[in-house]
């Protein structure tokens, strides 16, 4: 028996799902972004731990500003509490 339903080709995508579809890919970008930035500084801690005092004096092993840090964990607690504000989209 052949099939000749293709869903693709013979179902239009409904319209209505597009701001369901922007806003998950829209989370989907940030949180790659963040994991990103995560994983980055995941490992810059590890190497960190890793290195002898000899080592960590290496431009490579700089801790960034307390203030550039502080300043992002300010911006992560800020859109999360929003984020939690907002409630649940669905």
């Amino acid at each position: 028996m052949i099939n000749d339903f293709d869903l693709e080709d013979d179902l239009e995508y409904p319209e209505e799902l597009y701001p369901v579809v922007e806003l998950s890919d829209s989370i989907l970008e940030l949180t790659e972004k963040l994991e990103t930035i995560r994983r980055k500084l995941d490992d810059f801690e590890q190497r960190y731990l890793e290195a002898d005092e000899e080592e960590r004096e290496c431009e490579g092993y700089e801790i960034p500003s307390s203030t550039k840090l502080e300043r992002w964990q300010a911006e992560i607690e800020e859109i999360s509490d929003r984020i939690e504000l907002l409630g649940d989209p669905l």
